[in-house]
């Protein structure tokens, strides 16, 4: 039985593996991760949205394959 494609999980693991990196260059220096988490933070809100509306278009009944 194949599973559905759920765009939130490779999101959550692409994010999950991003955050790693980001916390190893900050503490390696080359990073100021707290500056950059406050200029970027609003991106996190606008991909959240973009998935739910991918979800949404993908759980619609009558979608052709």
């Amino acid at each position: 039985m194949a599973r559905a494609f759920k765009p939130e999980s490779l999101t959550f693991g692409v994010l999950l593996v991003a955050l790693g990196v980001a916390w190893t260059a900050s503490n390696l220096g080359k990073l100021d991760l707290l500056g950059t988490l406050r200029t970027w933070w609003p991106a996190s809100l606008v991909l959240w949205g973009a998935l739910e509306l991918l979800a949404y278009a993908m759980a619609r009944p009558g979608r052709e394959r």
